[in-house]
């Protein structure tokens, strides 16, 4: 007969137990796994931390999950420290709940972060799925006898002893007839599996009958990846473990594991294979606590640049929130805010800037010494880095300046490369292309001219170019289609003046209000196969751009005063400018220069659709004049 009994009910006010947990705490069902199998792994770690004081060996936990759909029970049992009845007494039937409604409806600012500490209410998410639970119990003390706690879901329960054997805990679930884990017992696994898959102990579960005779199922891997060493791993099975889990049909190109022991941080960040942008570019870091996923794209946690690879963070203390659910002081911004006293937020400051850091270390080594691997990633890894410099200080301390561009003859280059090309190293404008297509005609020109450029043709390489002004105040950024006379050289000739003004008399008579706003200039350019070109005006085409980037201007409609101011260049040395100065047939003259201004117009995708017709008509005609007779 057992030596001790105990009935009673438990002192929760006004019975609302079930209000609180699925008000406040608890949304899915599934979080019950999350709860009653964490409890199990931290009374393995305790006993094994206790054993492991005293001298003796610790024991290889083992965590068993039972679905008993024949009986209706779900039954989660460990091997962990146990309790005895005064354990069970105080943890257990002194739950402390009274007045815990009030206490988060008068700390609704901080909501669950708030009952860190005041309410152990973990093990009563059990109730969401049972209106009747139990619980049979051995703690490891010697001479401890095993007690059984009967609980039922008016609060009333019994304590009596029990002929539990082995040291441990079983929580043992009669389920409600709704539930949905009998009708399908799968979900059961999958939560398991999410929560625990990296779990540091074995979890086993069994659908069916008793995990004595059910065929017990492993659901996780004691030994994760990342938690070994690097020479141990072969890139293979790296691969493999990457798409497996992610996911991802491609391989990872790089991985960088990383670990910080003073702070109980470790983990892989991998770098996708995202085909020069054409996949999701938003990437999944998922983050566990001693092996328990906590969640994912935590930003307290992860710097914005960092989410946008995948990878896994593992950290043995984060100061979670009662459900498990959240990080203390996960939903502020970790790099602000953080007052000294605060031990969470300086650990979620620390974990954040140990990722940073690790990331920034391995591109500068990268950079340093396998430039080559950095230049054939860099379709993939050029706008990650972009980007990293933009949101992240500690990274663009070391990155702005490694950052490579492709020129226009397909050579990667820092902007200090391109700066000291020239023999004196003395070169301060930067030119440069921000779309290939558009650009083409002009990139071609400077082709001939043995000049170079830079492509600044991705998305964030615009708010870029404004940093890097600052960062090389000395130097000065111009794209290929704006004020770009100065780089051809041609010296200018007596009486260069006097043709000018020819030029521009036959040119205005020729083109009237088609001209419009756009300025006439003259030069003589060192490539005499250069005609005419239209040349933006750099600061005028910034503000344009800006006011398309923000929806005050359409790029379809036709530049106005406002927008860019463009000029008109006309190459003195070239054959066919020669010819509309020197010719007197004003009707020649009209088709020579309305033909020059269209195809410069062209060369910018500038021509509007109501001159299209007339330049084709007038191309043909051209055409017919020389080899149709």
């Amino acid at each position: 007969m057992s030596e001790y009994k105990n009935n009673g009910k438990l002192s929760i006010e006004d019975n609302n137990i079930f209000t609180i947990l699925k008000k406040w705490l608890y949304s899915d069902p599934d979080i019950v796994f999350r709860e009653l199998i964490s409890n199990a792994t931290d009374a393995v770690e305790k006993r094994n931390l206790l054993l492991a004081e005293a001298g003796l060996a610790t024991v290889k936990g083992r965590i068993e999950v039972t679905l008993d759909t024949a009986n209706r029970q779900l039954r989660i049992s460990d091997n962990g420290i146990g309790m005895d009845y005064d354990e069970v007494h105080r943890y257990i039937n002194t739950i402390a709940f009274s007045g815990a409604e009030d206490f988060i409806r008068s700390n609704h600012e901080t909501g669950k972060n708030s009952i860190i500490g005041h309410f152990g209410v973990g093990f009563y998410s059990a109730f969401m799925l049972a209106d009747h639970v139990a619980i049979e119990t051995k703690s490891y003390q010697d001479g401890a006898k095993a007690v059984k706690w009967d609980c039922r879901s008016d609060m009333s329960y019994t304590m009596t002893e029990c002929e539990k054997e082995q040291i441990g805990t079983m929580v043992i679930l009669y389920l409600n007839d709704d539930s949905i884990y009998l009708q399908k017992p799968e979900l059961a696994y999958e939560s398991i599996k999410k929560y625990f898959i990296f779990s540091r102990y074995d979890i086993y579960f069994c659908t069916s009958g008793s995990a004595d005779n059910g065929e017990s199922v492993p659901v996780n891997n004691t030994d994760a990846i990342w938690r070994r060493a690097k020479e141990s791993i072969q890139t293979g099975e790296m691969n493999e473990f990457y798409k497996d889990f992610f996911g991802d049909s491609n391989d990872p190109l790089f991985w960088i594991p990383f670990a910080s022991m003073d702070i109980g941080v470790r983990g892989i960040l991998f770098f996708r294979n995202t085909k020069n942008g054409t996949e999701e570019l938003d990437g999944q870091i998922h983050v566990y606590n001693r092996g328990i996923y906590v969640g994912k794209n935590i930003p307290s946690l992860i710097p914005k640049f960092v989410n946008l690879q995948h990878g896994i963070l593992e950290c043995d203390n984060l100061p979670l929130v009662v459900s498990r659910s959240d990080i203390q002081g996960a939903r502020s911004d970790a790099r602000k805010g953080r007052t000294a006293g605060d031990e969470a937020d300086q650990l979620l400051q620390l974990v954040y800037e140990c990722l940073a850091q690790e990331v920034t270390i391995a591109f500068h080594e990268m950079f340093q010494n396998q430039r080559q691997t950095l230049e054939s990633n860099w379709p993939e890894l050029g706008a990650f880095v972009k980007y990293g410099i933009m949101q992240d200080r500690t990274f663009a301390s070391v990155m702005t300046k490694r950052v490579l561009f492709q020129d226009i003859y397909g050579k990667y280059l820092t902007i200090d490369e391109y700066l000291k090309q020239t023999a004196d190293g003395a070169k301060k404008t930067v030119y440069y292309a921000s779309d290939q297509l558009d650009q083409a005609h002009y990139i071609s020109i400077f082709r001939k001219c043995d000049e170079n450029a830079l492509l600044f043709d991705h998305v964030i390489d615009q708010p870029l170019l404004y940093k890097y002004e600052t960062v090389y105040p000395d130097s000065k950024f111009v794209r290929i289609d704006s004020n770009i006379d100065e780089i051809y050289g041609g010296l200018a000739q007596d009486g260069d003046d006097k043709k000018a003004e020819i030029l521009r008399g036959k040119i205005t008579a020729a083109l009237g209000e088609r001209l419009g706003t756009v300025f006439l200039s003259f030069t003589r350019l060192a490539n005499e196969s250069i005609s005419a070109l239209i040349v933006n005006d750099e600061a005028s085409r910034r503000i344009a751009d800006m006011m398309e980037i923000y929806g005050y201007r359409n790029r379809m409609e036709p530049d106005t005063e406002n927008q860019t101011q463009k000029t008109l260049l006309f190459n003195l040395n070239n054959t066919l400018v020669k010819f509309v100065l020197d010719a007197s047939d004003a009707a020649q003259v009209n088709i020579v220069v309305q033909q020059l201004f269209d195809l410069a117009l062209l060369s910018q995708q500038a021509l509007q659709p109501e001159d299209m017709e007339d330049f084709i008509n007038r191309s043909e005609q051209m055409l017919y004049l020389n080899f149709g007779k």
